[in-house]
């Protein structure tokens, strides 16, 4: 079907241009001859080298899912009329939308506006509860799959990506068909997607409208799904008072996520052009919504006390507010580095003046930038353990070879050095993620 206008489908649906190709498969404008109509036509791609009966299982499962996306009707989710096999392989027609992806907007304009970020939002928000309650999880929203018109908001690719999975997640040579950057930690690590997956992936699909890019980047797709498990978002520039939703949506674990009520509170009264209330938004989760500067804060209701003590009383202090996590990470190891200069096997002792004192103050900032900036999320502890301590064994052969603090070290030193600082590093974070739960 690549080279296929004019083609008769279905006894019933012709197709007239391809108006787009991807990875799932290619999208065909037809008409629908039997009632006239414009249609859209989506003929999903099959893996190749897949053997007669597996092949026919999958595209039994396809038909199955796509009839019972059919069976949404909401406004926000497009309409999905039929599902045919043509070649052997399933073909979805749905109602044809004139409009625009959202990804093609933020390409043509940049950065979308706050206000009708949250506009956009909200009606993703109402479609997709109304999946939800039927059972149905998107599991590739992304701006791609979401269509503006004038006065709709609507996602498409519903039955397609329910039945992604069980079809054609992985090509027999083991390619990903779909688009990582806006899938959550727990669906990048095969786990069963839930409807907080698509609560993820409508995050980042807001964060990119406000942005202009998604919320990770890399250049590779290891490094892309690292980052996605591992690390936090950069801080977003124009999300204004939707930086705590989006903080709230983007949290790893799906339990401590933003509900979709939660959300839709937030995002509606931004839409309205107000200020969320504590009790609509989201608590900060997440070092982009502590990061992000907003409006102040609304008073606490409670009475002031008079801030002039009565006679013969004493003022109480105010209490101190805790050390950073992060601050308290990078001092920690920057003691461990210096700690560790008396051990036997760092025979630095013959050293003197500011040499000594400069070099392992050098070494001690780099070691505790990269040790605070490694944040395990997720794995055994026997993992998170292990991946501070490879991280510092580099470290200490990258020292070895360039100062001359190692040059007695060997195979031995680096070791001894790489677990006894990985394993007080890794301590030093257990702590911190204990102390600000």
């Amino acid at each position: 079907m690549a080279d296929a206008n004019g083609v008769l489908i279905g006894d019933r649906y012709q197709l007239l241009e391809l108006i787009g190709q991807g990875g799932m498969g290619r999208v065909w404008r037809g008409v629908d001859r039997t009632l006239g109509r414009e249609v859209a036509v989506k003929q999903l791609l099959l893996p190749q080298g897949v053997a007669d009966e597996q092949r026919a299982i999958r595209l039994q499962r396809v038909m199955r899912e796509a009839r019972a996306a059919a069976r949404l009707n909401h406004p926000g989710i497009i309409t999905v009329h039929d599902v045919v096999e043509h070649e052997g392989a399933p073909a979805i027609v749905m109602e044809y939308v004139k409009g625009t992806s959202l990804a093609a907007a933020v390409a043509r304009e940049g950065r979308l506006p706050v206000q009708r970020v949250a506009e956009i939002g909200v009606m993703m928000l109402k479609a997709l509860a109304k999946a939800h309650a039927v059972g149905t999880v998107h599991r590739d929203l992304k701006p791609d799959n979401v269509l503006l018109t004038d006065d709709r908001v609507v996602i498409t690719d519903f039955g397609i990506a329910h039945v992604s999975d069980a079809t054609m997640t992985l090509t027999h040579t083991g390619t990903l068909i779909g688009t990582p950057a806006y899938m959550a930690p727990e669906q990048l690590e095969g786990k069963p997607p839930t409807p907080a997956t698509d609560l993820w992936s409508l995050g980042a699909t807001l964060y990119t409208a406000l942005e202009g890019r998604p919320p990770f980047t890399a250049d590779t797709f290891s490094a892309l799904c690292v980052a996605i498990v591992m690390q936090e978002p950069p801080v977003p520039e124009g999300a204004g008072p939707l930086a705590p939703v989006l903080a709230a949506l983007l949290t790893k674990e799906p339990d401590r996520r933003a509900t979709a009520g939660q959300a839709l509170a937030a995002l509606e009264a931004v839409a309205r052009g107000e200020e969320p209330s504590s009790a609509a938004t989201p608590g900060p989760r997440a070092a982009v919504a502590a990061a992000t500067p907003g409006p102040a804060p609304a008073p606490d209701p409670t009475p002031a006390p008079d801030p002039t003590p009565a006679p013969g009383t004493a003022r109480v202090p105010a209490r101190a507010k805790p050390l950073p996590g992060l601050l308290l990470r990078a001092m920690g190891c920057f003691v461990l580095v210096w700690a560790g200069t008396v051990l036997p096997w760092n025979d630095i002792h013959n050293w003197g003046g500011m040499r000594r004192e400069a070099l392992i103050s050098g070494a001690a900032l780099v070691m505790a930038a990269a040790n605070t900036a490694l944040r395990p999320r997720r794995g055994a502890a026997a993992i998170r353990i292990f991946s501070f301590v490879l991280l510092n064994a580099v470290l200490m052969a990258v020292a070895a070879w360039i100062w001359p603090i190692g040059h007695g070290w060997g195979l031995r030193g680096i070791t001894y050095n790489a677990l006894l600082l990985g394993t007080g590093c890794w301590a030093l974070w257990w702590w911190v993620s204990r102390r600000e739960r």
